[in-house]
């Protein structure tokens, strides 16, 4: 088991964890009467997107979760090295992060790129897209906020798209990507399928 769930079992554990951040990292920064809107990328391996990403929008809070410490850090150093002082990452589960986050935040932008596929059917539970998983994402988001996914599973992909089209929370749309640029993750698996959604 991963040390931070090992340590961090308890709910309000985690969920002081991920208010503590907001409270150094964001709040300090802005108004916390404000509604605030974060990109999110979950799964944000080595933080080689990410740190591309937050150059190219300086004016946005740009956040990435993953739950390998070892990826935390690395994405940490590319971003000192960068100086991008938008861009932020914690090691965090993805359901946690997103159900204790403060109220006045709101998710303008999800990216999952390459999430774990669960291969397996008795996995298919275990899989980040969900009904249920959907439904979280609607309820922390703005009228016009986008789901930006990739993988380089095909099962997967087309879990995927039938979710989001049976979805009443959203909606298939083909934006345009918001950036094409590599990562570590990328480079590995150069055989991939995307896609995009809005809320509906």
């Amino acid at each position: 088991m991963d040390f931070l769930l090992k340590t961090l079992s308890d709910k309000k554990e985690r969920e002081g964890r991920v208010d503590t951040f907001f409270k150094n990292e964001i709040s300090v920064r802005v108004d916390s009467s404000d509604q605030i809107n974060i990109d999110l990328e979950i799964g944000c391996g080595h933080g080689h997107w990410l740190n591309a990403y937050s150059q190219n929008n300086r004016g946005s809070f740009c956040i990435g979760i993953d739950l390998i410490s070892k990826r935390i850090r690395k994405a940490q150093t590319k971003k000192d090295r960068y100086q991008n002082n938008n861009l932020f990452f914690l090691k965090a589960d993805a359901i946690d992060f997103i159900s204790y986050k403060p109220n006045n935040i709101l998710f303008n932008n999800i990216f999952i790129f390459f999430p774990d596929p669960w291969p397996k059917r008795k996995h298919h539970r275990r899989r980040l897209i969900q009904f249920s998983f959907l439904n979280l994402l609607k309820l922390h988001t703005n009228r016009n906020s986008k789901i930006f996914f990739r993988t380089d599973h095909q099962d997967y992909f087309n879990w995927t798209k039938s979710h989001i089209e049976l979805s009443k929370d959203w909606k298939l749309n083909e934006f345009e990507w918001p950036l094409e640029h590599g990562s570590y993750f990328q480079e590995l698996l150069p055989d991939y399928s995307s896609l995009s959604a809005i809320r509906a």
